[in-house]
């Protein structure tokens, strides 16, 4: 009966210490940055030695990718399928709708895992760790190519400036919310607003701004 309770012990073992690490090391990262977080910080907040860390993820650059992938990946999806929703005139606007909605829950997110994200996007903007080149190009590009896919369908002209201008005048107005340490966008709200209600008038807010510019053709 032991050896069997053992067995069954050591086969949930390896999954459920593999995810603690990872969350363990998404909460640190997240708090330090790639640079200044350390095998041990994540090693302590996992309640694990140095060893499994190695044995599964070999090195904290690989662990800093296992965390990338898990978090951008997961939050990338919901992004990239957004633009395909449209058809007409009124699916453009709910389109753009869910997108401003999607990224402000992002980056003003106050609850993981949608704050680590939030952080780590953050960091890599103003402190780059040494994976910043592959990140862009395999998380970052692909949903602000995808953004404006869907900017340009409200364009009457397609003129590369005006839609940069658009998609950095926008993303800026989410991306702000993610700027260093967690209760940053809470300077910008009325003491006697919610954290909900502010969100949900920033994207009213944005979103009008939009829909009284753009049209979608």
């Amino acid at each position: 009966m032991k050896k069997s309770q053992t067995k069954i012990i050591a086969a949930d073992d390896p999954v459920s210490t593999r995810q603690k690490i990872l969350d363990a090391a998404a909460e640190t990262f997240a708090e330090h940055g790639f640079r200044a977080a350390t095998t041990r910080m994540i090693c302590a907040k996992a309640g694990v030695n140095v060893a499994l860390v190695n044995y599964y993820f070999h090195s904290k650059a690989e662990l800093y990718k296992a965390v990338i992938a898990t978090l951008f990946e997961n939050m990338g999806k919901t992004l990239l399928t957004i633009p395909d929703t449209v058809t007409d005139a009124a699916s453009w606007q709910r389109a753009v709708r869910t997108w401003v909605a999607r990224s402000l829950q992002i980056c003003a997110a106050q609850k993981p895992p949608e704050l680590w994200v939030a952080r780590l996007m953050a960091l890599e903007e103003c402190v780059p760790s040494d994976l910043t080149y592959d990140i862009e190009e395999k998380f970052a590009k692909p949903v602000r190519q995808c953004f404006l896919r869907l900017l340009r369908m409200g364009l009457q002209d397609d003129d590369p400036v005006t839609l940069a201008l658009w998609a950095s005048n926008i993303q800026s107005q989410c991306v702000i919310y993610a700027l260093t340490k967690q209760g940053w966008g809470a300077r910008f709200r009325p003491p006697d607003v919610s954290h909900e209600e502010w969100i949900k008038r920033l994207e009213d807010h944005i979103c009008d701004g939009i829909f009284q510019r753009l049209k979608y053709s």
